[in-house]
């Protein structure tokens, strides 16, 4: 079983620096987590996936389909939340 993790950005909002971030600790994450699929999405290019996620704010981390961080994610926590959901899949 996969472990799917959608991250939501606003290229007009979310500084590249910051994405890039979170790129790489997913990148990271996947030989330690290898059931990890990961997407990037940009509200901007695409609003209707703001409308699906009814996500409040960007960066907005959904892992399997659940909210779970907003703004700007440290990698600890992120790391962390990744290794919970990777134990229960």
């Amino acid at each position: 079983m996969k472990l799917k993790v959608d991250v939501l950005i606003a290229s007009c909002c979310t500084p590249v620096d910051v994405q890039k971030r979170i790129v790489a600790v997913l990148e990271g994450m996947k030989s330690r987590v290898p059931s990890l699929e990961w997407k990037l999405m940009d509200i901007e290019k695409d609003p209707e996936i703001a409308v699906k996620y009814k996500a409040p704010m960007t960066p907005a981390i959904y892992i399997d389909g659940k909210l779970e961080m907003m703004g700007y994610p440290k990698q600890g926590l992120l790391e962390d939340k990744i290794r919970e959901h990777s134990i229960q899949v």
